[in-house]
């Protein structure tokens, strides 16, 4: 079986994975500004490399409560329908190859993360759930900056 890398990231309490291949960079987050009138999931916009991202509250979706994104708060920087978004995590722990063997299709998420995880895998006896990014920005494309 092929080992695909994987993100794992803390998000709400819970240990998530992103395909690495979905992830452009990880950063400290400059400045985030407010947008108003906006879907509570986007926290903001930020600069990146001269270009402007949206910044999307990703533990909104599982909490309902808006986080403010404070200077120094990382983000995980990935494209989804040609926009770049940045992906508010609350800790990146380190890149890790996984097969699909180690996937547990019998274990499902609680409920409010089903439409945002693609699987359950396990990654050194923990239980990790397999982010859906598309999932996390859906309903945001035409938002992005």
């Amino acid at each position: 079986m092929t080992n695909i890398l994987y993100l794992i990231a803390d998000l709400a309490g819970s240990l998530v994975a992103i395909e690495s291949s979905q992830v452009e960079s990880i950063v400290h987050l400059p400045d985030v500004v407010p947008v108003p009138n906006c879907d509570p999931s986007v926290a903001g916009i930020f600069a990146l490399r001269s270009r402007v991202l949206t910044l999307i509250d990703t533990q909104f979706h599982i909490t309902g409560v808006q986080k403010i994104a404070p200077k120094g708060a990382l983000a995980v920087v990935t494209e989804i329908a040609g926009h770049q978004y940045g992906l508010l995590v609350d800790k990146v722990h380190d890149v890790v190859p996984m097969t699909i063997e180690h996937a547990e299709s019998k274990i499902r998420p609680p409920a409010v993360w089903n439409p945002y995880v693609e699987q359950i895998a396990t990654h050194g006896g923990e239980l990790v759930m397999i982010l859906n990014t598309e999932a996390l920005v859906s309903g945001q494309t035409a938002l992005a900056a």
